[in-house]
C-alpha cells in the first residue's frame, strides 16, 4: 500500500470528522471577510470622528479574530489527541515519526486550502446579504457594498497565521508520541476522581461572588478596596470549573437519599463519573463560550431594543438649546414669534438660566481639579423652574442628577473658584502630571485673591433623577447634573464671573415636533450668522476635533426625535455587529458539542455491546444516552447562558433601566437554548443511529 493511498483512505475514514472541522473554518473566514469589508469600507472610514461604526467594528473583528485563534487552535488539538488508536496503528505497523507529520501536514493543507476557497466564496456572496441586513437596522445610515482587496488579505493573513501555529504544534506533539502513550490516549481521556470538598467549596464561594460582586460594583461594600471587584470576577470565571468537575459526584451524593431516582439514573450517573475529567474541561470552555455570546448579544439587543426608552429618560424636553454670551442669543417670546404658526405646536417653553465655575474637591491636603466648567443653579431658579420648594442655606448645596443611579457617591468638601482662562491653563499644567491632583500651596498661588465658595461635604445634599434638562456631553458642556445653591451664594459668585459664565437651557416640549425642529434650526441658523453649511446633521456626544468650527456646531439645538434616529443607528451597528458573533459563537458550540458525540460513537458502541449482555434493553439504552447527552450539551447553555446574563446584569445594575433590559435579555437566552435543543435533537438522532 503506498502512502498516498493511506492518506486518501484515513481521509475517507476521518471524512465526518474532517467536515466539522472544515465548516466552521469555512465560516471564521467568512465572518472574517465580511468584517474585513466593513472595517475597510469607504463609507464607514468617512464616519470615523462622527459615529461609533467604525470603532464597533473594529472592536467586532478584534473579538472574531481572538476567538478563530482560540477556537481553531482548540478544535485541532482536540482533532489530534482523539485520533490516539490511529497513530499507534499506523506506527505499529511500522510508519515513522516522519511520515505522520507528512500525513498531518497533507490533511491540514487540504483543510486550510478548502476553507479558504469556500470562505472566501461564502464571504463574497453573503456579504450583500450582510450589509442588507445592515442597512435595515440602521436608520439614517446607508452603507454600499464594497469588496476591498484588503478583506481578502486579512481573511487570509489571518487564518494562514493560525494554521501555521497549527502546524508547529502538530509537529512537536507527534516527534514526542510513542506507541504506548498512543495507543492508550483514550483509555486515559477521562479518568480521574472528583473532590466532592472542592465542590462544595466552589458552590459556596461563587454564590458568596455572585452576592458581592454587583454590592461591590454599586460600593455598598468593600467601598476603599475596588480590587474586590477583580477577586470576585476570578471566582466567578473559576469556580465554575472546579464545580463542573465535581457536579457529578455532588449530584450522585444527593440522589442517594432518593434510592429510586438513583437507581432510575445509576447508569447516567456511572458513565459520566468515569470520564469526568473530559466532560469538565469540554463544558467548561464551552460555557465560557456562551457565556460571552449571551453577555455580548443580550446587551447589545437589549440597548438597542430600549433606545427610545433610554432617550426619554436622558431626554425630559423634546428640543433644548444653549444660550450663551456670543451663540443663540435670543429672547423666548423672539423664538416663538419666529416660528409663527408652528408656535401653536409648543406645550412647555421654560428657560433656565445657570452659570459655569471651575470646581476643586478637597482631599485631605490635596485639591483635585473636578471640573472646569461645573454648573451651578440658584435657589430661586430652580424652584421656579421645577415648582419645588427647596431651602437651602448659605453654604449649602444640593447635588442633582438627571439619571437615576443606583449608586451612591460620597461628596467630598468642594470650593467654587472664579478663575480666568490664564488661571485655568496654569491649574492645567500643574495638576496634569499628577492626575489633575494639585497642593493647597500651588491652588492658592495660582488663585491669589479670587472670589470662591467653599462647601463642606457635610451640606451637600443628593437628589437623583431629576428631569431639570436634557442630558448632554459636547465641548461646550456637560450637562448630566449640576448644583443647586442658595441664592445669595450664587449672586456673589456671578457678580464676579465674566459674561462668558453666563448660559441658559432654553426648553421646549412640541407636538409634532419636525417641523417647529427644522424652523428654530433656520431661525437660529440665521440668527448666529451662520452659513448652510453648519448644523446639517445632529451628533449624540457633540462634534470630535478643536477650534471654533466645533463649539458652532455644538451649539446646535438638540431634537429627541432625531436623538432616538441616531441612538437606533448607533445601537443597531453594535447589535448587527455582536449578533453574527454571538451566532458564531453558538454554531461553534453545537458544531464542538456534535464533534464530540462522533468521537465518542467508537467507544459507544463497545459500551452498548457489554450493557446488552447484562441485560439492558434498548429502550432503557436509548434512555441513558438520551440523558447523557441532553447534560453534555444544556449544562453549556444553562451555566454560560447564566453566567452571561449574570454580568449583564451586574453592568446594568447602575442604570434605571435593569428591569427593562433584562427582560429583554432574557428573550435573547430563551433563543439560545432553542438553538441548542435543535443541536441536541439533530446530534442524537445521529448518535443512538451508529451506536446501537
Amino acid at each position: 500500500m503506498t502512502f498516498s493511498s493511506i492518506v486518501k483512505k484515513n481521509f475517507s475514514h476521518n471524512f465526518k470528522k474532517y467536515i466539522s472541522f472544515y465548516f466552521v473554518n469555512s465560516l471564521i473566514i467568512a465572518m472574517l471577510f465580511m468584517y474585513g469589508s466593513l472595517m475597510f469600507n469607504s463609507a464607514i472610514v468617512e464616519e470615523v470622528g462622527t459615529s461609533s461604526l467604525y470603532y464597533t467594528v473594529n472592536m467586532a473583528l478584534m473579538g472574531i479574530t481572538l476567538f478563530s485563534i482560540v477556537f481553531i487552535t482548540y478544535t485541532n488539538i482536540s482533532f489530534l489527541k482523539n485520533r490516539g488508536k490511529e497513530f499507534g496503528m499506523y506506527l505499529t505497523l511500522g510508519m515513522t515519526s516522519k511520515d505522520l507529520i507528512k500525513l498531518i501536514l497533507i490533511e491540514n493543507f487540504g483543510v486550510m486550502v478548502a476553507s479558504l476557497i469556500t470562505g472566501i466564496i461564502s464571504g463574497c456572496v453573503f456579504g450583500r446579504l450582510f450589509y442588507m441586513g445592515l442597512n435595515k437596522i440602521l436608520v439614517d445610515t446607508n452603507i454600499v457594498y464594497d469588496l476591498n482587496y484588503k478583506s481578502f488579505l486579512l481573511s487570509i493573513g489571518v487564518f494562514v497565521l493560525i494554521f501555521i501555529g497549527n502546524i508547529i504544534f502538530n509537529i512537536f506533539y507527534i516527534k514526542r508520541v510513542s506507541i504506548i502513550d498512543a495507543i492508550k490516549a483514550d483509555k486515559k481521556r477521562g479518568i480521574g476522581n472528583a473532590n466532592i470538598t472542592v465542590g462544595f467549596i466552589s458552590l459556596i464561594l461563587l454564590v458568596i461572588s455572585m452576592y458581592c460582586l454587583p454590592k461591590t460594583m454599586l460600593r455598598e461594600i468593600f467601598k476603599e478596596q475596588s480590587y474586590m471587584i477583580g477577586v470576585f470576577v476570578f471566582l466567578l470565571l473559576i469556580c465554575p470549573y472546579m464545580l463542573l468537575g465535581s457536579s457529578i459526584s455532588l449530584i450522585k451524593k444527593i440522589l442517594h437519599k432518593f434510592p429510586k431516582l438513583y437507581n432510575n439514573n445509576l447508569l447516567v450517573l456511572s458513565s459520566l463519573s468515569h470520564r469526568f475529567l473530559d466532560y469538565r474541561n469540554l463544558l467548561y470552555i464551552l460555557s465560557l463560550l456562551m457565556a460571552g455570546a449571551m453577555f455580548y448579544v443580550g446587551y447589545s439587543y437589549s440597548i438597542y431594543s430600549s433606545s427610545k426608552e433610554y432617550v426619554n429618560l436622558d431626554n425630559p424636553y423634546d428640543i433644548m438649546f444653549i444660550e450663551s454670551d456670543k451663540y443663540n442669543k435670543v429672547e423666548k417670546e423672539e423664538v416663538k414669534d419666529a416660528l409663527g404658526e408652528s408656535k401653536n405646536k409648543i406645550e412647555k417653553y421654560n428657560v433656565l438660566e445657570f452659570i459655569e465655575v471651575p470646581m476643586f474637591k478637597e482631599e485631605k491636603d490635596v485639591l483635585t481639579f473636578w471640573d472646569d466648567k461645573r454648573i451651578l443653579i440658584s435657589e430661586s431658579n430652580y424652584n421656579m423652574h421645577m415648582k419645588s420648594d427647596i431651602n437651602l442655606n448659605p453654604n449649602e448645596s444640593m447635588y442633582i442628577t438627571v439619571a437615576n443611579e443606583k449608586m451612591d457617591y460620597e461628596h467630598q468638601s468642594s470650593i467654587l473658584t472664579v478663575m480666568d482662562e490664564n488661571q485655568l491653563e496654569e491649574v492645567q499644567i500643574v495638576s496634569a502630571g499628577n492626575n489633575y491632583k494639585l497642593s493647597k500651596e500651588n491652588y492658592k498661588q495660582i488663585a491669589g485673591t479670587s472670589s470662591s465658595l467653599y462647601l463642606d461635604s457635610k451640606n451637600i445634599k443628593e437628589e437623583k433623577n431629576v428631569p431639570f434638562i436634557n442630558a448632554r456631553a459636547t465641548s461646550i458642556l456637560s450637562t448630566y447634573s449640576a448644583l443647586v445653591i442658595d441664592d445669595s451664594d450664587y449672586d456673589f459668585l456671578k457678580s464676579n464671573l465674566s459674561e462668558t459664565s453666563f448660559k441658559s437651557a432654553h426648553l421646549i416640549n412640541i407636538k409634532n415636533g419636525d417641523k417647529v425642529f427644522e424652523n428654530l434650526l433656520n431661525y437660529l441658523r440665521d440668527k448666529n450668522g451662520f452659513d448652510d453649511s453648519y448644523w446639517n446633521e445632529g451628533n449624540i456626544f457633540g462634534i470630535d476635533g478643536e477650534g471654533e468650527r466645533v463649539v458652532r456646531e455644538d451649539y446646535r439645538p438638540i431634537y429627541k426625535e432625531e436623538l432616538v434616529k441616531l441612538q437606533l443607528d448607533n445601537n443597531g451597528m453594535m447589535l448587527f455587529t455582536m449578533m453574527f458573533i454571538g451566532i458564531l459563537f453558538v454554531i461553534a458550540n453545537g458544531v464542538v458539542l456534535y464533534y464530540k458525540v462522533l468521537s465518542d460513537i467508537q467507544d459507544e458502541k463497545e459500551r452498548m455491546t457489554s450493557l446488552y449482555r447484562i441485560g439492558v434493553l434498548e429502550k432503557e439504552a436509548v434512555s441513558m444516552i438520551s440523558k447523557e447527552l441532553a447534560i453534555t450539551f444544556f449544562v453549556p447553555i444553562v451555566v454560560g447562558g447564566g453566567l452571561g446574563l449574570y454580568f449583564l446584569y451586574v453592568m446594568v445594575s447602575n442604570s434605571g433601566m435593569t428591569e427593562l433590559l433584562m427582560r429583554k435579555s432574557i428573550l435573547v437566552l430563551a433563543i439560545g437554548i432553542l438553538i441548542q435543543f435543535i443541536f441536541y435533537l439533530i446530534s442524537k438522532r445521529r448518535y443512538i443511529k451508529e451506536s446501537m
